[in-house]
């Protein structure tokens, strides 16, 4: 008989607090989304680019998360090298992002720097506050009428590595890793 009163009062402590206590509401998540950019440059001049064209939809964790995403910003940037040869190579690395129309988003500069300290060790790229500014304007604007198809494509990405020295022919192969803040609904 014990056990059976242990049992229901147990049980209508849990109840009690259940009513007491109700469901909290969810709010929105933060989730952080990397847009991935490959480059690729080789040759025997002194100066080589690359150009990339993008949409957000390309993303598979945009993707997946697009319909529940209540707005999305920038923030940070990083760039790392995944191959080059030679591995004796410098130059000054430059990167910029721009919209559809061509007008500069973010833009990044590494002077006179060795691509093969950056296998593995990604550096930050800094950006100044009107640049991100202008990105998460742009962001904003295209994130409703982003192309599902990706036919449009949203973004211009271009790289290049000029006053190259440390032998020739080269090849870069490297990647900028944009990260957008996205608040998403659960």
């Amino acid at each position: 008989m014990k056990k059976v009163t242990k049992i229901i009062l147990i049980i209508g402590i849990f109840s009690s607090l259940t009513l007491f206590n109700g469901c909290e509401e969810l709010g929105n998540i933060e989730l952080n989304i990397p847009l991935e950019i490959l480059f690729t440059v080789s040759g025997s001049e002194t100066s080589a680019s690359d150009k990339v064209e993008f949409c957000l939809n390309q993303y598979q964790k945009w993707q997946d998360n697009r319909d529940n995403i209540e707005s999305a910003s920038y923030l940070k940037a990083a760039y790392w090298t995944i191959d080059v040869s030679p591995a004796a190579l410098k130059g000054t690395i430059s990167f910029a992002l721009k919209d559809n129309i061509n007008n500069i988003l973010i833009s990044g500069t590494l002077p006179n720097v060795s691509p093969a300290d950056y296998i593995g060790n990604p550096i930050k790229i800094e950006i100044g506050q009107d640049q991100i500014d202008a990105f998460n304007q742009y962001l904003g604007e295209i994130m409703a009428k982003e192309d599902p198809t990706c036919q449009n494509k949203s973004f211009n990405a271009e790289f290049s590595v000029t006053n190259i020295t440390g032998g020739t022919p080269y090849t870069i192969n490297s990647k900028v890793e944009l990260v957008l803040a996205a608040e998403v609904t659960p």
